[in-house]
């Protein structure tokens, strides 16, 4: 086989493995890596508050979650628009009562066990870093 018959080929193999993933629809992400209890801190203008998510699933299967500002002695606060993406989770707080769109996204390491990474509201930004409660 020569090297043009070997190109076209290659061609041929990524068209056909490619189609039907093209029109199979999207799958939702799995959220259970996420589910739990998880314990850390939330860090912005050189402020660190002792934070707790719960995230769970509804009725319907689908993730929600709860946010505490232990620190600040505000707890069960809703989230929403909550989004995975592989290991990747990114939500907002959903409470009328928190001004400027608290927004987080962070990832989940190898283990399942820690999501860090940038939170923002009210155009300061910051981090985050929390560990799964056993």
């Amino acid at each position: 086989m020569n090297k043009h018959a070997v190109i076209f080929l290659l061609v041929l193999l990524g068209a056909f493995s490619a189609g039907p993933a093209l029109s199979t629809p999207a799958q939702a992400q799995d959220p259970a890596p996420f589910l739990g209890s998880w314990k850390g801190s939330l860090s912005v203008s050189g402020a660190e508050l002792e934070i707790r998510i719960v995230f769970s699933l509804d009725e319907a299967k689908k993730i929600k979650g709860t946010f505490d500002s232990i620190t600040q002695g505000g707890f069960g606060i809703k989230l929403g628009d909550i989004k995975i993406e592989g290991k990747t989770i990114a939500f907002i707080i959903d409470d009328p009562g928190a001004p400027g769109n608290p927004t987080f996204k962070g990832a989940l390491d190898d283990a399942g066990a820690k999501i860090a990474g940038e939170f923002s509201q009210s155009g300061l930004t910051g981090t985050f870093s929390i560990d799964k409660e056993k």
